[in-house]
């Protein structure tokens, strides 16, 4: 068969056009519908989270639920905890040896129990993704509806470098059977901050 009469049967087999549904409003569901279907989300990628309330301090949560972690780097300033220090000229050995990253989400998205993390939040890009384990602190105010609503947030700001995180490292490449952690942290915390 010539090019020309495939082409030709291309053109003649055209499907019905159809337009993409509208986004939703901005903003759209409330506080409390957001935070419940984020968490559900959040528990169906293999994350876990805590509220802190008022009067919870975040050293606190944060120890209680990582005892053993020694290796820290906090990258939330009313979190001084490092035992380690990183840079964005830290070398990929250096990095290595994170147990624990805490770092503040700027926003999160209720649908897919994704959090924004941006390099001004980072003492270097790669941190939540070769920590043995990762803590995101997020308020629940900073929730949105989906993906449609996270771009539109997005758009209006400049940023050098980000990326959604959801839930922890997981694969489930060879042999269909599901491994945690085996590109990335092995657990995933996020902290509900309603302090403030």
């Amino acid at each position: 068969m010539s090019r020309d009469l495939i082409l030709a049967a291309l053109r003649t087999h055209q499907g019905e056009v159809s337009t993409p549904p509208s986004p939703p409003p901005a903003g759209a569901g409330e506080p409390d519908e957001l935070v419940v279907g984020f968490t559900a989300v959040l528990g169906q990628v293999g994350g876990r989270y805590v509220e802190r309330a008022v009067g919870s301090g975040l050293a606190e949560i944060v120890r209680s639920i990582y005892p053993d972690a020694t290796r820290i780097v906090s990258a939330v300033e009313e979190l001084p905890i490092s035992t380690v220090t990183v840079t964005a000229e830290s070398t990929a050995a250096e990095l290595v040896e994170v147990q624990l990253a805490i770092v503040r989400g700027r926003f999160g998205v209720a649908e897919n129990a994704a959090i924004w993390v941006d390099d001004a939040q980072l003492p270097h890009r790669a941190l939540p993704f070769v920590a043995e384990h990762c803590v995101l602190i997020l308020r629940p105010e900073d929730l949105v509806a989906d993906m449609h609503v996270a771009y539109a947030v997005l758009a209006g700001n400049a940023y050098g470098w980000g990326a959604f995180i959801s839930g922890p490292s997981k694969t489930a490449d060879i042999e269909q059977s599901l491994v945690i952690g085996a590109q990335g942290p092995r657990t995933l915390l996020v902290v509900l901050d309603r302090t403030q």
